[in-house]
């Protein structure tokens, strides 16, 4: 057999085999994989003045998982001042923790208050003074006037399939608790906020092997706690962090983690 003939098919067969290795790289590669840390912070335009953006790790999402502590770039998303009131935000192309966009999206079906309570508080923190309320004068006895909902429902899509996360919830540091519960996977755990006069801790509430379903989508519901008619009620929520996990071999550290002072 003609041995020019052997090495030419040999050299064509390995030239396949690298092109088709490449591109199923480049199609893992694309995808979202475990360790993959996405973040985000809610943010808003106070006339009076704002909190920076929010970048880095965060002390008590890390020491809940420590695959959080690779956060370095935010999602600072942006909810718009006036009108107070903003009903069904949703952003798209959420980016990971190295500033790559993801094709993830995250959608709010409700109509909230975004607030920055950055220039009045005496412990302003760049993640917690920046939020996003409800439940609050829904009879319009307050300045954002009628309409707030009560609840309100938040999805995440664009996730792979039927795979597990960890999430970190985080309140805000605001003038009073106001604290509002979540429901994620079945699972119904209160998300605490810390009265800005005192010195703001660093805690997060984690739901953790939380699985996407078939289409890779994870929905929430967020409650508010108590009457809905003053400001006394109201909820208010500052982000959270995903981090994508790879096979689940530990028990759920489920709950309120804060970080050690």
């Amino acid at each position: 057999m003609n041995l020019d003939f052997l090495f030419a098919k040999a050299m064509y067969l390995g030239t396949l085999s690298l092109v088709l290795v490449l591109l199923v790289g480049s199609q893992v590669s694309s995808a979202q994989a475990p360790g993959r840390v996405i973040s985000v912070a809610f943010k808003t335009n106070n006339p009076a003045g704002n909190s920076p953006p929010m970048s880095g790790p965060e002390a008590a999402a890390t020491l809940a998982n420590p695959s959080f502590g690779a956060a370095n770039v935010w999602n600072n998303l942006h909810v718009e001042w006036a009108p107070p009131l903003t009903t069904n935000p949703a952003w798209t192309n959420l980016v990971d923790s190295t500033g790559q966009t993801t094709g993830v999206s995250l959608s709010i079906t409700g109509t909230v208050l975004p607030v920055d309570f950055w220039p009045w508080l005496p412990n302003p923190d760049p993640l917690r003074s920046g939020l996003i309320a409800w439940n609050s004068w829904t009879n319009g006895g307050g300045g954002a006037g009628p309409g707030e909902s009560t609840s309100i429902v938040w999805k995440l899509s664009g996730l792979p399939p039927l795979t597990k996360f960890d999430i970190c919830v985080y309140g805000a540091v605001t003038d009073m608790d106001r604290s509002f519960t979540m429901t994620v996977a079945g699972i119904i755990m209160n998300i605490p906020t810390f009265n800005g006069n005192t010195s703001s801790p660093q805690s997060c509430v984690l739901f953790s092997t939380i699985a996407s379903n078939a289409k890779g989508i994870i929905t929430v519901r967020a409650d508010g706690v108590g009457d809905s008619t003053t400001a006394q009620n109201e909820a208010n929520w500052s982000g959270f962090q995903l981090v994508q996990l790879g096979t689940p071999g530990t028990p759920r550290r489920l709950g309120f983690w804060r970080a050690p002072r």
